[in-house]
């Protein structure tokens, strides 16, 4: 029996910005198919650039990085952006929603950009903005009024969850998130977290999930600091 690969593994990966030291220099690293992750680490250890590798935003100087059974340093920048664009969803920091959409418009956006994932969402829920909605309605959105609101009208803690449900739409297998509770009080980033986590464990997405908040790791099936795996110190990493 053929053993599916992991759905990250990172071999002796070295980055560093420009002609700079490494930031990156990570040996072995991998996270499992259907896998909760939290990673933790304090600004400057390298966190953010390690999803850019992960990604496929960044490519490794030395080593390799495979993700769903891809080496992304073998592709191409233009495939690197297909392969995103179907395979992974991302929750950013700032959340990077489109002030001017509304909030189905904002969750839809990724359909545009991939087949894949518009297809995945026609399958789920018979077209993209019905999918939109289902999820929406997970998160707790039932208001048909305040689903066709702006972005900009609605709570930070509403803007989170709107970017949940974006980057889950199209059932993506992987989904990163980079510091997304970093603006919530204690007890709405552990609502948060669990909200994402169940989402992602209903279709089984795997989840890397990046944070310094130690606090929020016991909602993951697995947690590690990135100083376990980064041979480059913390003050040296940027």
């Amino acid at each position: 029996m053929t053993t599916e690969p992991p759905a990250v593994r990172l071999a002796n990966a070295v980055y560093g910005y420009r002609a700079g030291p490494p930031v990156i220099d990570i040996a072995e690293f991998a996270v499992s198919r259907g896998e909760s992750l939290f990673l933790e680490g304090p600004s400057g250890s390298g966190k953010s650039t390690l999803l850019g590798l992960v990604g496929g935003i960044l490519t490794p100087a030395e080593g390799t990085v495979e993700v769903l059974g891809e080496s992304l340093g073998e592709l191409g920048a233009a495939a690197r952006d297909r392969f995103r664009a179907d395979r992974i969803g991302f929750v950013f920091q700032m959340f990077n929603l489109l002030p001017y959409l509304s909030m189905v418009d904002n969750v839809v956006l990724p359909c545009r950009f991939s087949r894949a994932r518009a297809e995945a969402a026609i399958e789920s829920a018979g077209s993209p903005r019905e999918e939109a909605l289902r999820l929406l309605g997970r998160l707790g959105f039932a208001s048909k009024a305040l689903r066709e609101r702006r972005v900009t009208e609605l709570s930070i803690g509403q803007q989170q969850r709107v970017a949940v449900a974006r980057a889950l739409i199209g059932r993506p297998s992987l989904v990163i998130a980079d510091e997304p509770t970093s603006a919530l009080d204690a007890n709405a980033r552990l609502r948060f977290v669990d909200l994402l986590v169940d989402e992602c464990t209903s279709v089984g997405s795997t989840v890397i999930f990046v944070s310094h908040d130690a606090a929020l790791a016991p909602s993951f099936d697995r947690n590690m600091s990135i100083g376990a795996i980064n041979r480059v110190e913390a003050d040296d990493a940027g």
